[in-house]
């Protein structure tokens, strides 16, 4: 039986490592950790640097401070030093919530909100507050519904009165807040403008018209009450406001009409 025979394999060259070439490597094996760490290093230290440099309030201070929004009873000049006060830093620095809250304790500021425009400009976007009546002598009412202590003397008269006495425990109270802000809803497109809304204190609820028609709407089921008014209006008084007295809503089924000294239902609608 004859054996296979196996060739030999030929033994392979080697090349010979010149001494540069070894040197080379074994330098740039041992650089690669160090360019490895200052790669890592360097932007930390950078971000150090950075963050240290903006911690100095007088470094990018703010230069351009702008305030918007919608003016009608608000004088933003008087609003400036209070800004100011908080601008004298970077926008980094700039204590954000303070300035909000300090805007807002105007009583004719509803709500503030702060823009950073880098790198120097800020922007004061300012919410006026709306308000829709005199709340006793010294207050507002907003159209929110918030209480605002401050008053408009140059506009007595253009918004209506709202008044409750003292020591009633309901003077001022907030469902006669929002009963206002409810019948405001009601009337609108109503053609005679209400000028005064009082409650007694009973916590009756009574309204003035600017023709000097008076509704006595009472305790109970006001907003019911109002829109059964609203809806004998649109069907058969609204001809005849100017001759209208007193309207007393507080029936359980309908209401009673008082008219002008000298007239009557029956001289009302036949004229």
């Amino acid at each position: 039986m004859k054996r296979k025979q196996v060739k030999a394999r030929r033994p392979q060259c080697t090349r010979k490592v010149s001494k540069k070439e070894a040197f080379s490597k074994r330098f740039s094996l041992s650089v690669k950790p160090v360019l490895w760490s200052a790669l890592l290093i360097i932007p930390l230290i950078a971000a150090v640097g950075g963050y240290q440099w903006i911690q100095n309030p007088e470094n990018l201070t703010i230069e351009t401070v702008e305030v918007t929004g919608e003016f009608r009873i608000l004088d933003t000049k008087q609003l400036q030093p209070l800004i100011e006060s908080y601008a004298k830093t970077n926008l980094f620095l700039l204590d954000d919530k303070n300035l909000e809250k300090a805007l807002e304790n105007n009583p004719w500021v509803h709500s503030a909100a702060l823009t950073h425009v880098w790198p120097k400009k800020l922007i004061v976007k300012i919410y006026e507050q709306k308000p829709v009546a005199h709340w006793g002598k010294t207050q507002m009412l907003a159209e929110n519904g918030e209480i605002i202590k401050a008053s408009m003397e140059k506009e007595k008269g253009e918004l209506p009165l709202l008044y409750s006495p003292n020591g009633t425990g309901r003077n001022m109270g907030r469902n006669m807040a929002n009963g206002f802000l409810e019948i405001r809803k009601m009337m609108k497109g109503f053609p005679v403008k209400l000028v005064e809304f009082k409650e007694d204190a009973r916590g009756s609820w009574r309204i003035k018209l600017e023709n000097g028609m008076t509704l006595k709407i009472g305790r109970e089921q006001q907003a019911k009450r109002l829109k059964r008014f609203m809806v004998a209006y649109d069907e058969s008084l609204n001809h005849v406001l100017d001759k209208i007295s007193v309207v007393d809503l507080r029936y359980t089924n309908g209401f009673a009409v008082k008219w002008k000294k000298g007239l009557s239902a029956d001289s009302v609608f036949k004229g």
